[in-house]
């Protein structure tokens, strides 16, 4: 009986992987005609062309004096920079081929992690789909610089994420120590993957420990993604003063601004398309209730209250790496989108009655997927 469910189970995840990929290659096929472009493609190219070995990418004093990657340190991201330019040039397809792989893998991640929370197949696979099929992002896999970089920073933090949540389940170290690497090797990709820690802190105090004031040797858990941290973030300080942070955007600005790009944020997640003023006071409004409600609820519903806090964290990477128009870098709300369709579905799931789960079912496969679909093939063709 146990191997015939295990088999049952393997069968229904295959099938689900299997759809995911098809779909995810089917929609994101047109992306491959998408000629190289300008901005910070060509910012990326020119500086792997300058800084063209592993020495001069790791070099952390390095600074070209102009606005865009050499403003950061991300030498892993530089590296694969550097390979592509290489063998490829100037030639989109492989960019967009590499692009959409890195999306790809991350769809079928989220589907995994999603299925920890929800504990329903069906409905991790319409969570997983919602995200793969997300207009924005694919927008944001469209543009080679933003494809590589935000899919590669919704790897790490995912993998690091979903390995930590399986060795909490099995105790096994093999995971525990992929996922510091994978964390640490992220870091270098792009630097707020670092924003990994609140997540996972959130998911351990939340879900796992015990609600005690002392201290407790499984807190130590924790403590390696601090250190690792580490590195990092002394080299962003130590380069601070040459970054966009401060160049472009005058220092990190909290307060009535931040509120307002938190809101504009959220607006433009759920509206996916820019809308009326009328109707983005209404979805302000909203998001004002929504978020205490959540808290509210989640109080009696841990896994809840993870999501929702893990959706509060996504939103504040996009804040803090874009002060400017949320309508024309939709990259931003990659990640966010991760939080945002688990959250949803996880509340659908937990419906308990029937008649009102199948209709918000309904209702939700056609904002998240059906409307989605729609806004790609009119992008498409």
């Amino acid at each position: 009986m146990t191997n015939s469910i295990r088999k049952s189970d393997i069968l229904k995840t295959s099938l689900i992987l299997l759809v995911l990929i098809s779909s995810v290659v089917f929609l994101f096929n047109p992306i491959l005609k998408i000629k190289f472009g300008g901005g910070d493609n060509l910012e990326w190219y020119n500086e792997a062309k300058e800084r063209n070995t592993i020495a001069k990418a790791f070099d952390f004093k390095y600074s070209s004096g102009r606005l865009g990657p050499s403003a950061f340190f991300n030498p892993i991201q530089l590296i694969i920079w550097q390979y592509m330019t290489t063998n490829y040039g100037k030639l989109p397809y492989p960019y967009h081929v590499l692009s959409i792989f890195i999306h790809l893998v991350n769809v079928i991640i989220v589907f995994f992690l999603a299925d920890k929370f929800i504990k329903n197949k069906l409905f991790s696979f319409l969570a997983a789909l919602s995200f793969g099929v997300f207009y924005l992002n694919f927008q944001t896999i469209g543009w080679i610089a933003a494809g590589i970089a935000w899919g590669l920073v919704a790897f790490c933090i995912l993998t690091t994420l979903l390995l930590t949540i399986k060795y909490f389940q099995t105790k096994n170290i093999f995971f525990y120590f992929f996922s510091l690497l994978i964390f640490f090797l992220g870091t270098f990709i792009k630097e707020i993957v670092v924003f990994a820690v609140p997540v996972l802190l959130a998911y351990y105090f939340i879900i796992l420990r015990e609600k005690v004031l002392k201290f407790m040797k499984s807190d130590l858990v924790v403590l390696p993604y601090f250190i690792l941290s580490l590195p990092i973030i002394l080299i962003t300080l130590v380069r601070l003063n040459k970054s966009a942070i401060t160049n472009v955007w005058g220092g990190v600005n909290f307060g009535a601004h931040m509120f307002y790009r938190f809101i504009d944020f959220s607006n433009h997640l759920i509206t996916i398309v820019p809308v009326s003023s009328n109707a983005q006071m209404v979805i302000m409004v909203f998001v004002l209730l929504f978020f205490p409600a959540l808290i509210y609820y989640g109080l009696k519903d841990k896994k809840l209250l993870f999501i929702s806090i893990w959706l509060f964290l996504s939103l504040s990477i996009s804040i803090f790496q874009n002060f400017r128009d949320i309508y024309s870098l939709d990259r931003y709300l990659y990640l966010s989108s991760i939080a945002w369709f688990s959250l949803i579905y996880y509340i659908i799931a937990n419906i308990k009655n029937l008649k009102i789960k199948i209709i918000s079912s309904l209702f939700l496969i056609n904002y998240t997927i059906v409307l989605n679909l729609f806004l790609i093939l009119i992008k498409k063709y």
